[in-house]
């Protein structure tokens, strides 16, 4: 799912800081129980100094229950113990103020968060990590626009990761590939032989990296633990899961518009050679229109179009008009006093191969979508491209419905189908996907109309709804 290159050098130098402090604080607070928890509560919305007594008191335990927690927490440099008072350093409060959002119930490891994590670090180290602008204003939403702004940003940042250690890229491989993002911390440190150390100086590097994170949730009196992605991505990869069109099984049920996967540059081919050998009579017919029902019936047998019901009489007249309309338009065919001639320009594109003919089809300077019940201002060569592009998520080349395959099209129309992380009051979201449903004839039109007729798609009825797959010239075509 994902792939880590050695394209660009990575500069998180974890020297840089004192990150051994963090890994042992750290090592703590994965151990923590809830007892644990509620005496470093009391601790950092205490005063500097506090007596051990007065602790006693407020937490109606006994010293001999209490030591042994204000001594594991003085390893960490938050305190020291003094006769019967507790010292309590400032700095290192502010740090495990911090840290303990991370014990949270409904903890995410979030922007917010994220912008909290950088704050550990000096901030004249950043423009450094991060290669931005020292004189920036605001150095997280530097951050955030070089890094993070959009899906398409932040993949290409993750595939240009260099990671010297294998395990790194070991573990953001798991943690992508996991079911629902989210992987065991044991699980990890068990497949790579970890010691709990190293395991945290590893954490260390994704979460400042932006990749990946430890993340809690309770369990009785305890913490289990996990790593994950950082909240907004994962909230992204699981609408991208949850909208995965599923691919319909039982293609004994699908009705096939047209059998052959470049039909409709082989009919136009067709048409195109009987115009040759005498021009076709045309003059009941206008463009836009269906090709009148003498005119179809004559044409339909030379292209194994059926018309034996009414269904089928209605398709091939809108079908044929189409084929009409697309030599018209590519000046392969002219039509003068109703009949329909091949012109001479015509030679060289029945020449090629049904691959190529596609081809040349679809890069056609003159070819464009066509479809009088869409807006004129939507219909541009830019919302074309960018409606085509919404098949890459069923490359597979399965047969899917479209109305579950609309629901996860991620392509940007105007303003309210980019998807970009953005700033909500104190959270952030990468925003989806809300089409009109212009928009969505659109991406319908470009699908069942423009990639079919390149060959690109296939189109068909399922149970009476609409359906599509990605033919194999197509995969070939959109694959990046």
């Amino acid at each position: 799912m994902l792939e880590l290159t050695s394209a660009r050098k990575n500069k998180i130098n974890l020297t840089d800081y004192p990150y051994q402090q963090d890994i042992e604080s750290r090592i703590l607070l994965a151990d923590f129980t809830t007892a644990d928890l509620e005496v470093l509560e009391e601790i950092l919305f205490s005063p500097l100094k506090i007596s051990i007594k007065k602790l006693n008191r407020t937490r109606d335990c006994t010293e001999s229950d209490l030591l042994p927690i204000l001594q594991k927490l003085s390893t960490t440099g938050l305190l020291e113990i003094q006769g019967d008072t507790l010292i309590i350093d400032k700095e290192r409060r502010k740090y495990f103020e911090f840290q303990i959002t991370r014990l949270e119930d409904g903890f995410c490891p979030n922007m917010e968060f994220v912008q909290g994590l950088l704050k550990q670090v000096p901030i004249h180290i950043l423009p450094t990590w991060y290669a931005i602008p020292r004189s920036s204003n605001n150095i997280f939403e530097s951050i955030v626009e070089k890094y993070l702004l959009t899906p398409q940003i932040y993949q290409r940042y993750l595939m240009e990761l260099n990671f010297s250690d294998p395990v790194l890229s070991g573990i953001v491989q798991d943690v992508f590939s996991a079911p629902d993002f989210r992987i065991s911390t044991s699980d990890l440190i068990a497949k790579y032989n970890l010691a709990r150390k190293d395991f945290e100086q590893l954490m260390l590097q994704l979460e400042f990296n932006f990749v990946c994170f430890v993340t809690y949730t309770r369990e009785e009196d305890y913490w289990q633990e996990s790593v994950t992605p950082f909240h907004e991505w994962r909230e992204y990869l699981l609408f991208l899961q949850q909208t995965e069109a599923r691919v319909i099984e039982e293609q004994i049920s699908i009705f096939r518009h047209r059998d052959h996967d470049f039909a409709f540059v082989e009919d136009m081919g067709t048409i195109l050679n009987l115009a040759k050998k005498k021009p076709l009579n045309c003059d009941r017919w206008k463009a836009g229109n269906a090709l009148p029902l003498s005119l179809t019936k004559s044409l339909a047998p030379h292209c194994l179009l059926p018309i034996d019901t009414s269904e089928e009489i209605h398709f091939a007249q809108q079908y044929l008009a189409r084929i009409v309309e697309k030599l018209l338009l590519l000046k392969l065919a002219d039509l003068n006093y109703g009949r329909l001639s091949c012109l001479d320009s015509a030679g060289d594109w029945l020449d090629l191969t049904l691959e190529n003919r596609a081809l040349h089809f679809y890069r056609h300077s003159l070819n464009r979508l066509s479809n009088n019940s869409l807006p004129a201002s939507l219909c541009n060569e830019r919302n074309q491209r960018e409606a085509e592009k919404s098949i890459k998520r069923v490359l597979h080349g399965g047969w899917v419905l479209f109305d579950d395959f609309i629901r996860g099209a991620i392509v940007s129309l105007g303003e309210e189908s980019v998807v970009m992380l953005k700033k909500n009051g104190k959270s952030w979201k990468y925003t989806l996907p809300q089409y009109s449903e212009d928009e969505k004839a659109l991406i319908k039109a470009s699908i069942f109309d423009f990639l079919f007729e390149c060959g690109f798609v296939a189109t068909g009825l399922h149970e009476g709804r609409d359906c599509f797959a990605v033919t194999a010239f197509g995969q070939f075509f959109f694959e990046e």
